[in-house]
């Protein structure tokens, strides 16, 4: 009998092991499959002599990452973990107060360091980093180009009231306060930093939130903010986001980027809104191009001549129609995709730098020349 135990024991454990296997290979065409953790998934090993060492360790990563049913097995507990216990199953996810969400990543630009200000510039960095945007400045005013550089603000700093407690108030001296402050008294570079602007649109619209509660971006009420605020540097005065002229409409929303970190796309969709800003002079813009990995490109009528290049990370991406209404040409080339020759050949009249607050001492190494 105790034999006949043991064989029963190890049958049922092999169908435990193998059954969703099984199932899987029947159904994996309908349930979901998709990656929303932000990062590459583990490739298949393959066994040589050179990853004998490394190969039980790189299968077993290979394996985690092609479990059946893994994202819904991870929802289901990142499901218990959110609604449940109040804790986030993703530890570069922290849950805010009242549904926001926010990022905290070290080695993905540090949100926290620039919000406690422990991340500071040394006085070596800032000296870089003004010479590089001085060289840059120069280079293309020698070919007939005007420089702008752009600074969007970290969520975690606009929408600090949302941050749990235990983070404490938002530092008054940080980082890209920091740099722009430095940059302002040692050179005669424009830089635009719309963080005051994006707290007056806040304390005004009250109702409205200018950021999406699920994700790491502004939403379309706080791009136009920050698109007033970067034309009305080039010289071009769009309206008050908060003026009677401008309309502000619901629209239909998905849970951004945070909530697919924790697998909560699908669950979190009712946390956030979306909107539509209607009511300044588009100029009949028109979409020639709009691909999030390589350009944003529109033609607009009778507006500013000058032809506008952007080089851009994902937060243009809610700033690119309200920009591209206000110029007869523009061009807005995502940072991954960027080579000198293409703007070479766009031959714009304006380059403007576009980077988020977290990801600004990239500033300090770009080669406009790559």
């Amino acid at each position: 009998m105790k034999k006949l135990s043991i064989k029963v024991y190890i049958c049922m454990f092999i169908v435990v092991i193998c059954l969703p296997w099984f199932i899987w290979f029947f159904l994996q065409r309908y349930v979901d499959t998709s990656n929303s953790e932000n990062r590459q998934m583990a490739a298949r090993p393959q066994l040589s002599m050179d990853t004998y060492n490394t190969f039980s360790k790189e299968y077993e990563a290979y394996c985690n990452d092609c479990l059946p049913f893994r994202n819904n097995l991870i929802k289901l507990n990142s499901t218990i973990d959110y609604f449940l216990f109040d804790r986030s199953s993703n530890s570069n996810v922290i849950i805010g107060k009242d549904d926001w969400l926010f990022y905290d990543n070290i080695a993905d630009g540090d949100n926290i360091g620039h919000y406690t200000g422990v991340r500071m510039y040394t006085e070596e960095e800032l000296q870089l980093t003004a010479q590089n945007c001085i060289n840059m400045r120069d280079s293309l005013a020698e070919q007939g180009i005007e420089f702008v550089l752009y600074i969007a603000p970290n969520k975690e700093r606009v929408m600090s009231e949302y941050m749990p407690d235990k983070y404490g108030k938002p530092a008054e001296n940080y980082a890209t306060l920091q740099l722009v402050n430095y940059l302002r008294e040692n050179t005669d570079i424009r830089v635009v930093y719309p963080y005051e602007e994006l707290m007056e649109a806040k304390e005004k619209l009250k109702d409205v939130n200018i950021w999406y509660k699920t994700d790491t971006h502004w939403n379309y009420v706080g791009g136009y903010v920050g698109s007033c605020a970067l034309l009305k540097e080039l010289g071009i005065d769009m309206p008050s986001i908060w003026s009677e002229q401008i309309t502000i409409s619901e629209d239909e929303a998905d849970a951004g980027d945070l909530a697919g970190m924790l697998n909560l796309n699908g669950i979190l969709d009712t946390k956030e809104k979306n909107y539509i800003v209607e009511g300044y002079d588009a100029h009949n813009v028109e979409t020639i191009q709009e691909d999030f990995t390589s350009v944003f490109s529109y033609h607009a009528e009778n507006a500013d001549s000058r032809k506008i290049y952007i080089y851009r990370d994902s937060f243009t991406t809610h700033m690119a129609e309200y920009i591209g209404s206000q110029f007869n040409d523009s061009y807005m080339r995502y940072t991954g995709t960027y080579n000198y020759a293409d703007l070479q050949e766009q031959n714009p009249d304006i380059f403007v730098y576009e980077t988020v607050e977290r990801y600004a001492n990239n500033i300090m190494s770009f080669n406009l020349y790559q």
